[in-house]
């Protein structure tokens, strides 16, 4: 398995479970704890989870950028942003605040 496979993998399982275990995913991916432990250094510095002692966690909105929060469920955000576009009647006034939701 590639690393890029075992990354997506590994953010899947974080956004199941809440939090992941370096030796936990060792064993599930067969590989070292070195190699995994280097998977989500990756990880954290590009904003996609929290590195804590032994694992991860989620990457708290509030710690992350904004620029690395528009990535996060981007997906999901132009879904929305498509369906509120069609809710827009001509000549309504929208107020929008701030945020990665809206920005989309």
């Amino acid at each position: 398995m590639l690393s890029s496979q075992r990354k997506q993998q590994i953010l899947a399982i974080l956004a199941e479970e809440k939090q992941v275990m370096s030796s936990e995913l060792s064993q599930r991916f067969s590989v070292s704890e070195d190699s995994i432990r280097r998977d989500l250094r990756e990880l954290a510095a590009e904003g996609l989870l929290q590195r804590v002692h032994g694992g991860a966690l989620p990457v708290s909105a509030a710690v992350a950028s904004f620029e690395t929060r528009k990535n996060v469920q981007a997906g999901s955000k132009q879904l929305i942003a498509q369906k509120a576009v069609r809710l827009i009647q001509p000549g309504q006034v929208v107020i929008i605040d701030g945020g990665t939701t809206t920005e989309a």
